[in-house]
Parts: structure tokens; C-alpha cells; sequence
């Protein structure tokens, strides 16, 4: 599998492109993965959640102990959904508390789509657990073990990421590399997310229960391909086959931490929904 350099080349030419990441396959040694070795799944997480959800933040430690248990094999996307949890304070408190509104259009539609009626709850690569696709946080642990103990299909990789911020936008090059015969429509989206945004929490863990700086984690910014991805497979991929999606520069809003902020991206059946693999890849390493 060759890496291509002529992106990277003309991205380092250009003045106030911050990070361009090693376009080399994450685990292959730059020569990409040959049939020697079996590649696992990683597992995703969509953790669907809201500032004013006060149940949520146990959540959101179990997120983050599952985290340091799997390491690069899980990938956690807070989703802040459902207008009673997440809607901002209308009309609004003198303090600004609970002022921002950290909802997406992409949020929204996976809430209605995958019919999340409480908070918290979460997909784990929107396979069904206990014959229920949302899943509370008691069961996170062992629906991602199942995941990650599989084999994967295909593998994904974020091959070429290019963060500008004196233009503020993010362009990037992903590839697929396709380990096992694959049928079906198949899509890939990619997610812009940022991590460590302090602000209002609503937690009944503490007294008062109203956090003013809470560190929400990983959260769910934009989608660089749309709500349900940009088509890859549209009948049938074989084994050998290496895919690419190029996304041009997607402008960012400037409130945004650029040094913070990471592109999610995985490709999933259009049919059932279930997402085949996944990766995560920073903008500053």
C-alpha cells in the first residue's frame, strides 16, 4: 500500500498550516497491512448526553475508565442530544450558566434515528446489546468487549490531516483498506471533535450540583461528510482493495480549540447501521 506525499507536500507549503499528520497506516509500518496480521475492531462509542442531564456525568467516568482500560481500541464521541437535556437555558440566567448549545444537526438526527428516549445512554458501534441498540453505561464494558475481540472487515485510517489556522479549517485524506470480502452499501463519516471544553454541568455527584467549569470531553463539533457520511461501497468491495475520501478544507467556528479538536471517522453499513471499524486521529500528535 503506498502513502501518497504530494498532499503533504503542498500542505507544508502553504503559510499557517499548523499539523499534517504522518500519513503512514497506524500499526503497519508504513507498508501497510500485507495479510499477516489479523486486525481487530475498534470499538465506537456514541455516548448520547446533555449539560443538563445530572445523571450524566457518572456516565461520562465510566467513558473515561473504559478509556484508559482500551486504550486506542475504543473511541468515545459525546453527543449532546434531546432538547430537555441539551437545549440551552431559555431565556437566559444572568450568569450565562448552561448558555451554550452544544447540539449538532448530525446529533439530533442519530437521537430520533436510534430512538434514544433517556440520558445517559450510548451505541457501541450501533450493534444491538441484549437485543436493545441503546445501551446503558452498566453494560458499556461488555458490549464493547464483544467488538473488539472481532476481527475486522476492514481497516481505516486517517491518512493525511491538515489543520490551517490562520484560514481556520481542517481538510483531510481517508482510506480504507478492505481485509474481507464486504456486500452492501457502505458510508463513511468523519466527526470533528474537541476535547477539554470547560462549562456549565449539571451533576448530581456534587453539592451544588451546578458546575460552572465541568471539563466535557470528546465532544461532537460538526460532521466534515454530513449526518450519514459520504457513499465509499455502494454494492460490493473485494478483498485487497484500498479506498479513499478526500475531504477539501471544512471551515471551523473560531470559538473552537484547534489544539483540542480530533477527526473521528468510520465506515458503516447503510443498511443496518452498524459501523465496521473506526479511528480517531488528533490534530496536534
Amino acid at each position: 500500500m503506498k502513502s501518497t506525499f504530494l498532499f503533504l507536500f503542498i500542505a507544508l507549503a502553504i503559510a499557517g498550516c499548523d499539523y499534517v499528520d504522518d500519513p503512514t497506516p497506524p500499526g503497519t509500518g508504513g507498508g501497510g497491512n500485507n495479510g499477516g496480521d489479523t486486525v481487530k475492531r475498534r470499538a465506537l462509542l456514541e455516548e448520547f448526553t446533555g449539560h443538563r442531564c445530572n445523571t450524566c456525568p457518572a456516565a461520562h467516568a465510566v467513558a473515561a475508565n473504559l478509556s484508559t482500560a482500551y486504550g486506542e481500541d475504543l473511541i468515545v464521541v459525546a453527543i449532546h442530544a434531546t432538547n430537555f437535556f441539551a437545549a440551552p437555558v431559555d431565556p437566559p440566567a444572568a450568569n450565562g450558566s448552561y448558555s451554550t448549545d452544544f447540539r449538532t444537526p448530525a446529533g439530533d438526527a442519530y437521537a430520533t434515528t436510534f430512538n434514544v428516549s433517556f440520558l445517559p445512554t450510548g451505541l457501541v458501534n450501533r450493534v444491538p446489546f441484549n437485543s436493545s441498540t441503546t445501551i446503558g453505561s452498566g453494560n458499556w464494558s461488555s458490549a464493547i468487549a464483544e467488538i473488539v475481540d472481532a476481527d475486522a472487515a476492514c481497516d481505516i485510517w486517517v491518512d493525511e490531516l491538515v489543520y490551517n489556522s490562520g484560514a481556520n479549517t481542517v481538510s483531510a485524506v481517508v482510506k480504507v483498506a478492505v481485509l474481507q470480502a464486504i456486500t452492501g452499501a457502505h458510508n463513511l463519516t468523519i466527526y470533528l471533535t474537541e476535547d477539554h471544553v470547560i462549562d456549565w454541568q449539571l451533576n448530581s455527584l456534587v453539592s451544588p450540583p451546578d458546575v460552572p467549569n465541568y471539563d466535557h470531553r470528546h465532544v461532537l463539533r460538526t460532521n466534515l461528510t454530513g449526518t450519514w457520511g459520504s457513499s465509499l461501497i455502494t454494492a460490493s468491495a473485494a478483498v485487497g482493495d484500498t479506498l479513499t475520501l478526500s475531504v477539501p478544507p471544512v471551515s471551523m467556528d473560531p470559538a473552537w480549540n484547534g489544539t483540542e479538536c480530533a477527526l473521528v471517522a468510520y465506515l458503516y453499513n447503510v443498511s443496518s447501521n452498524e459501523i465496521l471499524q473506526a479511528t480517531e486521529r488528533k490534530f496536534q500528535p
